[in-house]
């Protein structure tokens, strides 16, 4: 049901409307930020236009039972009508017609991969991850083009789901694109992607787009505070408040080294203003030692909301602080220090883009760290 759905009720409308008319293309592209529930919504149509007692049937907003068996099968991703595609890693090379994608897979990796479909199912919004998953093999395409030309039940459709589908690699795209020349009917392909651009112009010309919006900051305290009945207003607001609209990003910090992290950038910054570079070296050995990016950028994004928080304080817009809890901190360090924080936002968000490239994150920080000692200074 479309209560499954956090938010986007610009996007349910366009589906229930498009449902209500039985004018559903054969192929639909949803993008927009990560964690923003376009799989989620894939599924909601999925089990919509295979329910057996569709609900609200007389209104403007249709949508499945989620208690038919049709809608049941398609929820745990186990269903003749349904099917989700996304990246896998290498599997054997050599093949016959009848091998399916996963069944190439070595049995680490196997089971690896239905562990994460479990996950996926009781939580649509969960981010798959499988070691060396870079690319949708071509195999998994080819497996579409084989199962789409079944004959569907009576009065069902199939539904293919292909998620990350920027992840296609030429091969991949280019067989998906002959299968989107002449679909067949009673099917439906839906590709989910955060990277709209990096699809072949021509597979995009191809399918109808539709646009997924950020998660508001209410709909995501909403979440959290029906599922998470154990935090804190305040921590509840300060998830909320770094995601950034997006609820896969929301549950990777709360379920990562946030707060460690924050701690960390506290500390780096009190290294600068005290002129402590043996600190600060420590700090950075840390939060580099195991050559993890994402935590880099994790830290690199805490010290964005903490200069922002600063800027708002300067502007008296106290309110619409995102590191309430640390409200104390954020004056003194004002009232202390004078820094540019803008140059410092613009510096940071630099360094963030440079970690997609083949840097020395220890040597970035280090970098960071003299550089920052320039444009903090205690105030006169």
């Amino acid at each position: 049901m479309w209560k499954n759905i956090i938010g986007q009720d610009r996007v349910i409308n366009i589906l229930s409307n498009m449902y209500a008319s039985g004018r559903i293309p054969h192929s639909l592209i949803f993008y927009g930020k990560e964690g923003t529930g376009k799989d989620a919504a894939a599924i909601e149509i999925a089990k919509l236009v295979n329910c057996d007692n569709p609900v609200n049937v007389g209104t403007s907003l249709k949508e499945a039972c989620d208690v038919c068996t049709s809608c049941r099968q398609i929820a745990t991703l186990n269903s003749v009508y349904f099917k989700f595609i996304t990246a896998l890693p290498t599997g054997k090379k050599e093949s016959n017609e009848e091998d399916s994608p996963v069944s190439l897979l070595n049995n680490e990796d196997r089971e690896s991969y239905h562990t994460e479909l479990k996950r996926k199912a009781a939580n649509p919004y969960y981010k798959i991850s499988l070691q060396k998953a870079n690319n949708i093999r071509i195999d998994s395409i080819r497996q579409i083009r084989k199962d789409i030309f079944l004959t569907a039940g009576r009065g069902k459709t199939k539904v293919f789901l292909i998620s990350n589908a920027d992840l296609m690699n030429p091969q991949s795209s280019n067989a998906f694109l002959k299968i989107l020349e002449e679909p067949p009917g009673r099917c439906l392909i839906i590709l989910t992607t955060a990277r709209v651009n990096s699809l072949l112009p021509t597979i995009t010309g191809r399918c109808q787009k539709i646009r997924f919006d950020s998660i508001k900051k209410k709909e995501l305290t909403d979440y959290l505070m029906k599922h998470f009945e154990t935090l804190s207003k305040e921590e509840t607001a300060l998830y909320a408040g770094v995601a950034e609209g997006s609820i896969s990003k929301c549950m990777n910090i709360m379920n990562s080294y946030f707060l460690e992290l924050r701690d960390s950038v506290l500390g780096i910054l009190r290294a600068v203003v005290t002129k402590q570079y043996f600190q600060a070296s420590v700090i950075i050995n840390t939060i580099t030692s195991a050559k993890d990016k994402e935590k880099v950028r994790l830290f690199l994004f805490l010290m964005i909301l903490w200069f922002r928080d600063i800027t708002c304080i300067s502007n008296d817009n106290e309110e619409i602080i995102i590191n309430k809890d640390k409200i104390d901190n954020i004056n003194k360090f004002h009232q202390k220090y004078r820094s540019e924080s803008f140059e410092i936002i613009n510096l940071l968000e630099d360094l963030i883009k440079e970690l997609d490239m083949n840097v020395n994150t220890e040597l970035m920080l280090h970098t960071l760290f003299y550089k920052l000692t320039g444009l903090i200074r205690i105030s006169r």
